[in-house]
């Protein structure tokens, strides 16, 4: 064989090889591709599902605090009408006994 055999040998046969030894690679390697592809999809779909679950958190979460203020709120202000009530309690109390404790009876009317 000279030179030019071989590198035609070379040029060609290595391809050749080349091609056909991926076939036989692709087919060898395909159930490992195929598990590794379900591998995968499976934690998407778990990775989904824990976004969806983390969204449904944060919304009842946000719904709570919602409720925990409208609650707070309204005790805040049921606080402020009994504030003003007793408030005007206290103040017509106090003009009521200023003005009790300044009249005199005698000792016999009461």
């Amino acid at each position: 064989m000279n030179v030019w055999e071989i590198l035609l040998l070379m040029l060609v046969g290595a391809p050749l090889v080349g091609v056909s030894s991926i076939i036989p690679l692709l087919i060898w390697t395909h159930p490992r591709r195929k598990m590794e592809e379900l591998r995968l999809q499976g934690r998407r779909l778990i990775a989904e599902d824990i976004r969806t679950e983390f969204a449904s958190i944060r919304a009842e979460v946000r719904d709570l605090r919602d409720t925990a203020m409208q609650y707070d709120i309204s005790f805040d202000t049921a606080l402020q009408q009994m504030e003003r009530r007793v408030n005007k309690i206290e103040r017509f109390g106090y003009l009521e006994s200023e003005t009790t404790t300044h009249q005199h009876f005698p000792l016999g009317e009461r």
